[in-house]
């Protein structure tokens, strides 16, 4: 009996590994550069595409948001920014990001009434295992379950790819 129980446990926790919890609550919480909070779980109800990038890529998502708004009209995006840690912190040997002066220049360079995350603690790099000197579109479910992911520069066939597995997703067809 003991044995089974033992089974069991591990089956469930199989499982719940193959679902894939990456270990990134929905409900966390990022700041915008203009000081507005969102998170995944804001986004629940329709498909949603987080675009996460480095700091020095984000000049690459304005291609892909442009392009799979017009494919797939209504899309949701999630722009989030891996900061690097560049300022030393108070405790001596620790580091810090300055989000003041990060949002400051988020403001001056991304156009205005496009929103971007910004994740001093690299949280959706670490839960998804991401290299974000490209960016990496993490496409989710109406439920916030990930569904399918891409990386890279934008390129026609790469935004055909994903526009075909949102529609997928969603009732709306994408277009040409």
């Amino acid at each position: 009996m003991h044995t089974f129980g033992t089974l069991t446990l591990l089956m469930l926790m199989l499982s719940t590994a193959a679902a894939g919890d990456s270990g990134l609550r929905a409900d966390a919480e990022f700041r915008d550069q203009y000081g507005t909070v969102d998170s995944l779980a804001r986004r629940a109800g329709a498909p949603v595409i987080a675009l996460v990038v480095g700091i020095k890529a984000l000049p690459l998502i304005e291609k892909w948001e442009r392009d799979l708004t017009t494919r797939v009209p209504g899309i949701r995006f999630l722009n989030v920014v891996d900061l690097p840690i560049d300022v030393p912190g108070d405790v001596p040997g620790t580091v810090r990001v300055d989000l003041d002066r990060t949002a400051a220049t988020l403001r001056k360079r991304v156009p205005a009434g496009v929103s971007v995350l910004m994740d001093p603690e690299r949280q959706w790099a670490n839960a998804f295992a991401l290299d974000t000197a490209l960016p990496n579109l993490l496409l989710f479910d109406a439920k916030g379950q990930l569904v399918a992911r891409f990386r890279g520069r934008w390129t026609a066939a790469l935004a055909e790819e994903v526009a075909a597995q949102v529609a997928a997703l969603s009732p709306v067809e994408p277009r040409p």
